[in-house]
């Protein structure tokens, strides 16, 4: 089939003591973010690990053939055909027939959301891979500063899980050109950009894609601290991946290489008992954040919830995306080789199991033997359905040995094929797996079903009309607002979900909240809002007007300085300051008291 339908897809003690009583009512009561958080301490963070050595790509100037990130992929060099005879033209032209089709005929909406991964920090943008709800929370709380110690080891610029392990040294021993410098620009591929973008200014190598190698050591990071969302949070990362040749900015081995790059950082910072020690505080603060965001179990929470995808859909999403339909390049069949150290990628998903089961895991779910990428010399990192393996039922047998699936079960053939895709995934069933086609002659590029419609990234919805005029009567009183300091509190919401504000006459976004457990929300009034009547209207995130209420606003209110929404309702400065004022009152009324009572 064409690709057509690919990717649609937070007396003095007295006085001192009630002095600063008052101080710290008025901090609370103003306080910006909703959870006080702390982070790693200044010895963790500066410390010197193991692993900093071990997931070391090396120096970019002059990269190493010896290093893991280019032994683990150099069999892309018997592939090739750029560099005079030999190579694999099969592959390689599929390789470039597939660019094309996915970049082509990639929709809107998938559009988009390649454009938000191309550019945004993907540890923020693939948290809607918990699921609505969840992903709200973990966005809000990000910003809100409640996940220090998740951000320090996931965030885009700097994360200390990927701060040493760059694509640079494997891109440049590869040195193999993009797509956009390769192919015909005029009919093989479209521009995706966002205004005044660059997406096509590098000229650094294409293989392997760095984008990639990040998006899944932060997305196989996420999904080792959250193990119950393990197969939507990586089917969210292969989209992640996907959307790079969407952007024309990769070819699908490079995607894979980036995939088999990031999952091998990952094994490699986890086999340091330290820095797993660090990973496990940041799961430990994560997993808080979202219960109490969410008020609930995180079990309860992720099951009333609207997930990314229904597991059974982002197994297949992501098995699909192990290996694009290539042509076959070795023998179907073939034993697995489990790479050295992949069984830590096990350890929060089956904690029970020793290390050799959690081996015998991975290579019951492996994808099968043949694919361009599985014969590297670190063993298959390619054949590696991480998904697939966080995602077993296992049962241990009295012998030790593994079974995939109910107790007394035979175990899961070694290996499964790869299943062919199919068009939709939506609403027929994950179809039964069937063999990969034989590398003569070369298939027509298929498409990976894309998982449907997803979830926004990032993309906030316009204003409702252009002027609040036009605000449709019938909307009005839908929503109830007040202005309360410099805020305006919202109310009339549904709990859990994300709302977006403006304010008119002219529309002025006021941002993105998340109602609470009442259904309301603040958002804080711009700075240079004129004082007078205004209307607040409020969207829901597909920009559906949710209603609008009439507001006036204050001299004194329109002049404050602005604080950090935090998605709840948050107390206005002058009851902090009426607290701090009254508590400092009482204070001198007991120093008095106590001084008349010691003159007796």
């Amino acid at each position: 089939m064409s690709v057509k339908r690919q990717t649609r897809r937070a007396g003095a003690r007295t006085g001192v003591a009630i002095g600063g009583l008052g101080i710290l009512v008025a901090c609370a009561l103003t306080a910006g973010p909703a959870f006080a958080a702390d982070g790693f301490t200044e010895a963790q963070q500066t410390a010197t690990y193991a692993s900093d050595a071990t997931a070391s790509t090396g120096d970019s100037d002059a990269p190493s053939a010896d290093n893991w990130s280019v032994q683990m992929m150099d069999v892309f060099e018997g592939l090739r055909t750029d560099r005079g005879t030999g190579g694999n033209a099969a592959v390689m032209d599929y390789n470039d027939e597939l660019t094309s089709e996915i970049n082509l005929t990639a929709s809107d909406a998938q559009v988009k959301r390649a454009i938000v991964d191309q550019y945004e920090d993907m540890s923020v943008s693939m948290g809607d891979g918990f699921g609505k709800k969840l992903g709200a929370i973990y966005a809000d709380a990000i910003a809100d500063g409640e996940l220090p110690k998740t951000t320090w080891l996931l965030n885009k610029e700097g994360g200390k899980l990927g701060s040493t392990s760059s694509s640079n040294p494997p891109k440049n021993f590869f040195d193999y050109d993009r797509p956009y410098l390769r192919l015909d620009t005029t009919k093989d591929l479209v521009y995706r950009d966002k205004e005044g973008g660059d997406a096509w200014g590098s000229t650094s190598g294409s293989f392997p894609s760095g984008h990639t190698s990040q998006a899944y050591w932060q997305g196989t990071a996420l999904a080792e601290m959250l193990p119950e969302l393990a197969p939507q949070i990586l089917a969210r990362t292969a989209e992640a991946g996907n959307n790079r040749i969407v952007m024309a900015a990769h070819y699908p081995l490079d995607v894979i290489s980036g995939r088999m790059m990031g999952q091998k950082i990952i094994a490699l910072r986890l086999a340091d008992p330290e820095m797993r020690g660090l990973v496990d505080e940041a799961a430990d603060e994560l997993r808080g954040v979202l219960e109490r965001g969410c008020g609930d179990t995180l079990e309860n929470c992720i099951a009333k919830d609207t997930p990314y995808l229904p597991t059974d859909k982002a197994l297949a999403y992501y098995e699909e995306h192990l290996g694009y339909g290539f042509p076959a390049t070795g023998p179907k069949g073939a034993k697995v080789v489990v790479p050295a150290g992949a069984e830590e990628l096990l350890v929060s998903s089956h904690p029970d199991l020793t290390p050799e089961q959690r081996r015998q895991v991975l290579a019951l779910t492996a994808a099968d033997s043949g694919n361009p990428l599985d014969v590297g010399e670190q063993e298959s990192w390619q054949r590696m359905n991480l998904a697939a393996a966080m995602a077993a039922k296992v049962t241990v047998k009295d012998d030790g040995s593994v079974v995939i699936g109910t107790p007394g079960g035979e175990p899961t053939p070694e290996p499964t094929p790869a299943p062919s895709p199919s068009p939709d995934p939506e609403p027929t069933p994950t179809p039964e797996p069937t063999a990969t086609p034989a590398p003569s002659p070369t298939p027509e590029p298929t498409a990976t079903p894309a998982p449907g419609e997803l979830p926004s990234t990032g993309e906030a919805p316009g204003a409702p009309a252009a002027n609040g005029d036009d605000l449709p009567a019938a909307a009005e009183g839908k929503i109830q607002a007040s202005v309360q300091g410099d805020r305006i509190i919202v109310s009339g919401l549904t709990a859990g979900e994300r709302f977006y504000g403006f304010i008119y006459s002219t529309p002025t976004a006021l941002g993105q909240v998340t109602a609470d457990a009442d259904g309301a929300a603040s958002f804080a009034l711009p700075s240079d809002l004129e004082a007078g009547s205004h209307r607040v209207a409020v969207v829901d995130e597909s920009g559906e007007l949710v209603g609008w209420a009439a507001v006036t606003v204050g001299q004194a209110a329109a002049g404050d300085d602005e604080l950090a929404s935090t998605g709840g309702q948050v107390a206005p400065l002058w009851i902090a300051a009426s607290a701090g004022t009254a508590l400092l009152a009482l204070g001198v009324v007991l120093i008095l008291r106590r001084r008349r009572s010691s003159t007796v």
